[in-house]
């Protein structure tokens, strides 16, 4: 896979505080992270360590306090519909069909849905959706869902895709098959991709490097190189590499507690 070394997204020095109550409550202190095109980069860390609030700041749904944020090389004032954004629930509509559920996102650019349509229909096939795009979500399973949601992101063709924990409501089973999907899918496809997640064996099987991120307030503790090239197999995770560096980045985890 070509990397171009240019980094998509440079994040420096980003800080911000909340108010519970009246008191200052500061969620991150002094964040540097960077990613270059197609690079797929995992955020870990503990429970509260800011790292939803990281996306959200990088989608443009809040305002860092102090820091500068870089995507495709200019400084984005409003970066709102740059990327896209799937978070931790599926948040399909339950009054749309799978079909009109994934358009959502052309017709909000403008696309009519007949247009839309024609755009989604040979995607339903690779996301294991064939056949179920006039069911509605509550006919479908968990890991159905999440797939219609994530064709749904990516059929607005964003450069950046943002995933917050999109597999943390499945089962292990179910979590380790899309695991292999998303992977497969992403190398198809090459987007820039940040995940945040709390698996570390999901951080290791899917990225190129892993930033680990210290208790609140969030820092960056370390950032680990994956030695894996893609395309990836599930057989990696019984590598001595990979326990090596599951151990390494647990031992950074257990020093928060």
């Amino acid at each position: 896979m070509e990397k171009i070394i240019d980094n998509h997204i440079s994040i420096a020095g980003l800080e911000k505080t909340i108010y519970q109550d009246g008191s200052p409550l500061k969620i991150l202190d002094g964040v540097d992270l960077s990613i270059q095109k197609s690079e797929i980069i995992s955020v870990l860390g503990p429970s509260g360590c800011g790292k939803s609030t990281l996306l959200n700041i990088i989608a443009g749904l809040d305002e860092p306090d102090e820091g500068d944020i870089n995507i495709n090389g200019l400084d984005f004032d409003s970066r709102l519909g740059s990327v896209g954004y799937m978070q931790q629930k599926d948040l399909l509509l339950p009054w749309r069909s799978v079909k009109d559920n994934v358009i959502l996102g052309l017709e909000i650019k403008g696309v009519s849905k007949r247009k839309s349509y024609k755009m989604v229909e040979p995607y339903f096939q690779s996301f294991g959706l064939s056949g179920f795009e006039s069911n509605y979500p509550h006919t479908l399973s968990g890991g159905m869902k999440q797939r219609a949601s994530f064709l749904r992101t990516v059929m607005t063709e964003p450069d950046i895709l943002l995933l917050d924990e999109p597999f943390s409501a499945l089962d292990a089973l179910n979590r380790s098959r899309l695991q292999m999907w998303l992977l497969d899918l992403l190398d198809g496809i090459q987007q820039t991709v940040l995940l945040v997640t709390h698996d570390v064996d999901e951080a290791i099987m899917l990225s190129d490097r892993i930033y680990v991120m210290t208790s609140r307030p969030g820092r960056i503790n370390s950032v680990e190189k994956v030695p894996y090239s893609r395309p990836r197999d599930r057989e990696i995770v019984n590598d001595s590499s990979f326990v090596e560096l599951k151990s390494k980045i647990l031992s950074f985890l257990w020093d928060q507690d």
